[in-house]
Order: C-alpha cells, then sequence, then structure tokens
C-alpha cells in the first residue's frame, strides 16, 4: 500500500478549515500545525500548561507555534480610514508666476531647486514647490534644507522625491527651518546603524526594497540593535526555513510589546535564544542556572520599568 494511503478510522469527526490547513503546510512549522490538531481536538486552550504537556513542547515552542497560529487564523484588521487631508490647489500659472516674483522667499525656494534639479524649473515643478510652501506650510528654509539634503543624498533629484519628502516632512511636523535641521541631524546620527540593521537584515544597504525600509525604521525607532535584528532574521530562517520579512517583523513586535529589545534583555526573557545568540557577534552568553536567570530577569523588569517611567516623566 502506498504510504500516502492512510485509511481513516471510524470515530468523532473534526472539521478543519482548508485554508488554515493551505497556510500551515506553507509555512512549515510544525509545532504550529500540531497546536492546531490539539486545538480542533479539545478546543481552545485555556491551560497552556496543560497543553504544552500533552504537545511535549517547550513553552518558548509552545509561544512561538501559538504566534504563528495566531497570524494564520486572525481575521485581517480592517485599517483605520484616515482622515481625508485637504486636496492641494490647482495652481494656475499666473499664480505660479506671481508667487515666484512677488515673494522672495518662494524665489529663494525656487532657485535653489534649480540648483539641485540642474534645470529651469518646468510648471510642474513649480507646482509641487508651491505646494509645499503654500498647502502644506513648510517655511521657505525648510524647503531650503530639504532639496539640500536630497542633493547630497541622491545626486540626481527628481521631481517624486521633492513631493514625497515634501509631504513625509509636513506629516512629521517638519515645517520651520529649526525643525528641518534637528531631524537632519538626528538622521545623519541614525545613518551608521540604520545601513548596520540593512546589513542585518541580508538588505541592499544602498537601494533597500520598501518593506526592508519600513522594517528598519520600526526596528530604529523601537531601540533594536543590529544584533537583535539579526537574531530574529536567524530565528525566521529556523522556523519557516526562508527568509521572511514578515515573520521577522513579527518577531520584532512580540518583542517590543514584552519590553525586550538588546540581546541581554532577549536572551534573559527567552533562555533557549541562547544557542540562537551564539552565531550573533554580540557579549558572552548569559548564565543558564535557574537561579541566576531568575536574578537577571528581575533585574533587567527593573531597568524596563525605569526607562518607561523616565521617559513618561
Amino acid at each position: 500500500m502506498s504510504q500516502t494511503s492512510v485509511s481513516l478510522p471510524e470515530g468523532e469527526l473534526r472539521v478543519a478549515r482548508c485554508d488554515t490547513l493551505d497556510k500551515l503546510i506553507a509555512v512549515g512549522d510544525g509545532d504550529a500545525a500540531l497546536l492546531y490538531l490539539y486545538i480542533l481536538r479539545h478546543g481552545a486552550v485555556t491551560d497552556d500548561k496543560t497543553a504544552m504537556r500533552a504537545l511535549h513542547l517547550t513553552q518558548a515552542r509552545f509561544e512561538r507555534a501559538a504566534f504563528t497560529l495566531n497570524g494564520l487564523t486572525a481575521p485581517p484588521t480592517p485599517a483605520p480610514a484616515e482622515p481625508a487631508k485637504p486636496q492641494a490647489p490647482a495652481y494656475g500659472s499666473d499664480e505660479l508666476r506671481r508667487a515666484r516674483v512677488d515673494d522672495h522667499k518662494f524665489s529663494a525656494v525656487c532657485q535653489m531647486a534649480e540648483e539641485a534639479l540642474g534645470r529651469t524649473l518646468t510648471e510642474g515643478q513649480l507646482r509641487t514647490l508651491l505646494t509645499a510652501y503654500d498647502h502644506l506650510g513648510l517655511s521657505a528654509e525648510a524647503i531650503i534644507e530639504m532639496l539640500s539634503y536630497l542633493k547630497k543624498e541622491k545626486g540626481a533629484v527628481r521631481l517624486a522625491d521633492i513631493r514625497r519628502e515634501a509631504y513625509a516632512w509636513a506629516d512629521m511636523g517638519i515645517i520651520s527651518a529649526q525643525d528641518a535641521q534637528a531631524y537632519l541631524s538626528r538622521r545623519a546620527g541614525e545613518k551608521p546603524l540604520l545601513g548596520a540593521i540593512y546589513q542585518a537584515l541580508g538588505a541592499d544597504t544602498a537601494a533597500p526594497a520598501p518593506k526592508e525600509q519600513r522594517l528598519a525604521a520600526f526596528a530604529l525607532s523601537r531601540g533594536f540593535p543590529p544584533e537583535s535584528v539579526e537574531l530574529a532574521v536567524g530565528r525566521t530562517e529556523k522556523q519557516q526555513g526562508h527568509k521572511s520579512l514578515d515573520y521577522t517583523l513579527g518577531i520584532l513586535r512580540q518583542w517590543d510589546s514584552k519590553g525586550v529589545h538588546t540581546i541581554s534583555e532577549i536572551t534573559a526573557l527567552e533562555p533557549e535564544t541562547r544557542a540562537d545568540k551564539a552565531a550573533v557577534g554580540g557579549t558572552q552568553a548569559a548564565p543558564t542556572d535557574t537561579t541566576t536567570l531568575t536574578a537577571w530577569e528581575e533585574e533587567w523588569a527593573a531597568r524596563v520599568k525605569s526607562h518607561r517611567r523616565q521617559t513618561e516623566e
């Protein structure tokens, strides 16, 4: 008889959703599949320890299986509708001409833009600049800082670059020259760290993909060092058998929700990650005896609580 031919004995039946089974097969996570079978047989898990014993899973494996399964079975959360933004005015040719001639500050913006673009401004380019200046409310000085930054970063500046950056700055409240200088100074300081995070992701540091940019921005904003990102990437490949930025981001979000970000904090919370960490350059792994680990976890919790209190103040 073929090994794929299995006779199903008679007995009570349980119904599994085909779409969930397809997703479980696609991710190839045996622990998550085992947990799904357990839930089909016994219903929702109300006692984690009982389920862990029945499935012969460690707490860490059980939590990862539950995390994967929740991601596969949870209904998609509809994104909250963003309030409609006021539509930019459709500036006519006369308005554009008058703005450039009569407003000396806007005239300085146009001159800087021509230097950055390397050519005389077209009507469409003038309209984009006037939108940033008049509609979005960026000061002339802030726009000049933005153009100078784009020229330095990209060399050849495109109209799309100016439009995208202007709207991004407006959304972040970067309106004045002081705002722009503080933002650009922070970006300059973060640049080496951002490059290291891209390397940890295996991204092209010169031209990272949009999803890589979003993941790196999340890691940077939440205080994850490159070593922690590399640990998350390694765990993703170990669990999934392939690279998955969504899965890696899920791991980082889970750590962030628990308040752990550095290698030391993560390994204190999850002792089983020490073996994974051995492949990541960093500090020496912490001791594994239970007494020391408990003390370390308590010390970490106190540090996190202190940091949160200082942040709130």
